[in-house]
C-alpha cells in the first residue's frame, strides 16, 4: 500500500434477505423476497440471490416479482431487526478504522489508507474483513478497494456476491475504462442515453471528454462526470462525528389503499410524528418548520409547511402542527396514497426552546419532558412499535 488515499467499499450481500434466511434454515436455499404482500401493490425491497435467478429485482411492483417467480417466499419487511445488524456490522467496521462512513443500512466507506503497517496487502485486509463480518453476523459481504469512493463502490459489485475486488491506481485504465458509462456510480439511464447519442459509450470515452462540451449539455453536472471518471473527484471518507448535520428529519407512508377516510390519514400522520420526534431526540435536535407531504391517488404530489415561533422536539406538538396544517391544505374528498412530515430548520437541542416569551405552546413541551426520554428507552430496548401514543392515551403493543 501507499500513501495515497484508498478506500474501501464493503456492500452486504441481499442484506434483509440474507439475515431472514440466518434466522430461519427453512428460508436457507430458497428464494426470498422481502416486502409487502405479494397481492398488494408495494414494492420488492430486496431478495435473495435464489430469487435473482428468476429476474427479480429491488424496487420491482410485488405482484410482478410474483408472476416472476411464483413459488418464492415472501416475508414481511423487518426493519427494526435489519437497523439492529446493521449497528453491529458499523461497531465492527470501527474495529478497523475510525474512517467509517455509512451510506445505507448494509453498505460503508472506509478510509484505509496507511493501514499497511498493520496488513501486508489489501487483499488481507479485505478478508479480514470479510472473516469478522462472517464470525460475528454469519453474513457475507462483497468488498471493493480502489484509488476514490466511486471506484471502490463499482469494485465491490464486480464479483458479488461474497467478493473481493482490489483496483490499484495503475490499473484504473485497464479495468474501469473499458465498462459501459452506464456502470459509472451516479449515472442513470437518461444520462447515460444521452452520453451514448454524444457517441461516448464506455467510461474511458467519458475520461477523455471534454469538459466544456459536456457543460453545454449538462451543466455544471457535465464538468463533474468527466472528473469522476477520471477519478479527480477524491471526496474524503468522513466518519460519523464529522458529518454536516442533517438538514431535515421526516418519515412518510404509503398507504396499503388509497384513503380519504379522516381518522386513518390523522392516525398515520401521529405515528409519523411521534417517529420523527424520535430522531430529532435522538440526534440531539428541535426543529422550527413542519413540512406535511400529501400524494393523491393520481400521483400528485403536494408539500405544505409552516414555521413555529419556537424550536421543539415534541412528538405532540410536531403532530398538532401537522395536523392542523393538513386539514387547510387537504382537497377534501380526494384519496391519498402516501402521506409524510418532516421537521427543518434545524437547532442544536441544548439551543433555547423559545424564540418569543411566554409561548402558550412550550407549556406541552414541558409537560412532556420527563416523558419522552421514558418512551425513547422503552423503544431503544424493545422496538419502534412497542409502544405508541394516541391524542389523549398511549397504548402498549400486545409482544
Amino acid at each position: 500500500m501507499r500513501n495515497q488515499r484508498r478506500i474501501l467499499h464493503l456492500d452486504m450481500d441481499a442484506f434483509f434477505a440474507a439475515i431472514e434466511q440466518r434466522d430461519n434454515p427453512f428460508l436457507r436455499g430458497k428464494p426470498v423476497i422481502i416486502g409487502g404482500a405479494p397481492e398488494g401493490r408495494g414494492v420488492v425491497s430486496t431478495c435473495s440471490y435464489e430469487a435473482r435467478k428468476y429476474g427479480v429485482r429491488s424496487a420491482m411492483p410485488m405482484a410482478q416479482a410474483k408472476r416472476l417467480c411464483p413459488h418464492a417466499v415472501f416475508v414481511p419487511l423487518n426493519g427494526e431487526k435489519y437497523a439492529f445488524v446493521s449497528r453491529q456490522l458499523m461497531n465492527l467496521l470501527r474495529e478497523f478504522s475510525p474512517k467509517v462512513q455509512p451510506i445505507s443500512v448494509d453498505e460503508a466507506f472506509m478510509d484505509i489508507s496507511g493501514m499497511e503497517r498493520l496488513f501486508p496487502t489489501e487483499e488481507a485486509l479485505g478478508r479480514a474483513i470479510k472473516k469478522v463480518v462472517w464470525d460475528k453476523l454469519r453474513l457475507t459481504c462483497s468488498i471493493g478497494i480502489a484509488p476514490t469512493k466511486v471506484f471502490a463502490k463499482m469494485a465491490s459489485g464486480m464479483q458479488k456476491p461474497d467478493g473481493l475486488t482490489v483496483i490499484r491506481q495503475e490499473e484504473v485504465e485497464t479495468r474501469i475504462y473499458s465498462l459501459p458509462v452506464e456502470d459509472l456510480w451516479g449515472i442513470g439511464e437518461k444520462t447515460a442515453a444521452v452520453l451514448r447519442k454524444l457517441g461516448i459509450k464506455t467510461i474511458g470515452q467519458l475520461a477523455r471528454e471534454s469538459e466544456a462540451r459536456l457543460k453545454k449539455v449538462f451543466g455544471k453536472n457535465g464538468e463533474l462526470m468527466v472528473r469522476v471518471a477520471r477519478g479527480q473527484v477524491d471526496s474524503p471518507v468522513l466518519a460519523l462525528e464529522e458529518l454536516p448535520p442533517e438538514k431535515s428529519v421526516g418519515h412518510e407512508h404509503t398507504f396499503w389503499d388509497d384513503t380519504n377516510d379522516l381518522e386513518e390519514i390523522r392516525a398515520e400522520l401521529l405515528l409519523l410524528s411521534q417517529k420523527v420526534g424520535r430522531r430529532l431526540r435522538k440526534n440531539g435536535f428541535r426543529g422550527r418548520t413542519v413540512t406535511v407531504k400529501l400524494r393523491y391517488d393520481n400521483f400528485q404530489t403536494t408539500t405544505h409547511r409552516t414555521t413555529l415561533t419556537f424550536y421543539t422536539n415534541n412528538d405532540m406538538t410536531l403532530f398538532k402542527t401537522a395536523f392542523h396544517l393538513f386539514l387547510k391544505r387537504y382537497e377534501s374528498g380526494r384519496k391519498i396514497r402516501l402521506i409524510g412530515i418532516s421537521v427543518s430548520n434545524l437547532v442544536n437541542g441544548t439551543a433555547p426552546a423559545a424564540l418569543l416569551p411566554f409561548e402558550e405552546e412550550l407549556l406541552w413541551q414541558v409537560s412532556d419532558e420527563k416523558l419522552f426520554p421514558v418512551l425513547d428507552r422503552i423503544k431503544d430496548r424493545f422496538g419502534e412499535h412497542a409502544i405508541w401514543r394516541t391524542t389523549n392515551l398511549i397504548l402498549f403493543r400486545d409482544r
